[in-house]
């Protein structure tokens, strides 16, 4: 085992010894039942709000568990100040692996290189940072992502009036995103884009007051191209009230949440994208096993600006292969088919 990872391993003894009465101290002291390869993991995601998070913990809970390890959760509700807190928390507390969903994309890099500093190794997940060679990163190719939300659309509608609903503009996935749209859809000639913005925090109702803007001073729009569910399910919203019948505004979206699959079913939304984010969370609890014990990563990835990167394979879904992803695709406990189709109605089997 590494320095580091003795440095830690102290660190995580100590934090356990100071919270024990004396007796208790005593005792551990002379015992040898502590594992050395017991890993504490600490988890900081952004925020409990989207429908994956709760999925993903628990994935990434129970594969901790069958390893040995523990694993503390926090959510920095899409703070990054919150977030930089719990960061440094962790460290005091000794953790031997964080892994990180950053907010802020610059800002969280000084906290990878400070936990890094104090023996920490540190997985970033999903969202990752500018400035600081992590020690994994998993996460799906947002470049990819943003590469299929804006080839469905450009299939749908080859020339027309597009509203650009970005992500929040400081995070890593909106900015490999954006890349693919600004290749794909702004190049094109006959596309017109009538409105582009960014929405702080991927925040839903920052999205929809957007696509009200939108509508309002383009009501003949004919795609929005939006990076994420819950923003699309906005948009859907406001396409609903403006009495625009489905299928005619062509709506994209990534996560393949049960809403935006029922409007997928319905006409209304056009696409979303899944990762397999129980993939990511298995392997995330797996990695963080690896390191945390000094072993050799079970996942070698692909090298990317020196950093290891595990990309896990996407999916766009449409009406066409909605039912292949019900199906076959979705992970167990994903999809409620009465919600995607009306209850008792499964044209799938």
């Amino acid at each position: 085992m590494s320095s580091a990872n003795l440095r830690s391993k102290f660190r995580q003894w100590r934090s356990t010894l100071w919270a024990l009465p004396l007796s208790l101290v005593l005792s551990a002291a002379t015992s040898s039942t502590f594992a050395a390869d017991n890993v504490v993991i600490g988890v900081i995601f952004p925020t409990q709000q989207h429908a994956r998070v709760a999925f993903e913990i628990r994935i990434l809970e129970e594969t901790a568990k069958a390893n040995g390890d523990k694993v503390i959760v926090q959510y920095s509700m899409e703070s990054a100040a919150t977030q930089k807190n719990q960061v440094e928390a962790m460290i005091e507390r000794g953790v031997d692996v964080i892994i990180l969903q950053a907010i802020d994309a610059k800002a969280a890099s000084a906290l990878v290189t400070e936990a890094q500093s104090q023996g920490i190794k540190v997985i970033t997940y999903d969202r990752g940072v500018t400035d600081a060679k992590v020690d994994f990163h998993i996460s799906r190719d947002n470049y990819e992502m943003g590469t299929l939300q804006a080839t469905s659309a450009l299939t749908a509608v080859p020339c027309g009036k597009y509203a650009i609903i970005r992500g929040d503009k400081a995070t890593v996935a909106q900015i490999d995103m954006s890349r693919a749209y600004d290749k794909l859809v702004k190049s094109k000639t006959c596309i017109d884009v009538v409105h582009d913005v960014f929405v702080s925090g991927w925040e839903t109702a920052g999205a929809q007051r957007e696509a009200e803007a939108a509508l309002q001073a383009h009501p003949d729009l004919n795609a929005f191209l939006i990076m994420w569910d819950t923003g699309a399910q906005a948009v859907v919203q406001t396409l609903k009230s403006a009495g625009v019948t489905p299928g005619t505004v062509w709506v994209t979206g990534s996560d393949a949440t049960t809403p935006s699959l029922a409007y997928i079913n319905q006409g209304w939304q056009g696409q979303t994208t899944w990762t397999p984010i129980d993939q990511m969370a298995i392997d995330a609890a797996n990695l963080a096993h690896d390191l945390g014990t000094g072993s050799e990563p079970r996942i070698k990835g692909v090298l990317v600006d020196g950093v290891r990167n595990d990309f896990p394979k996407l999916t766009s879904v449409t009406k066409e292969n909605l039912c292949e992803f019900v199906t076959k695709i979705a992970p167990k406990g994903w999809v409620d088919n009465d919600a995607v189709f009306g209850a008792g109605i499964n044209p799938c089997t």
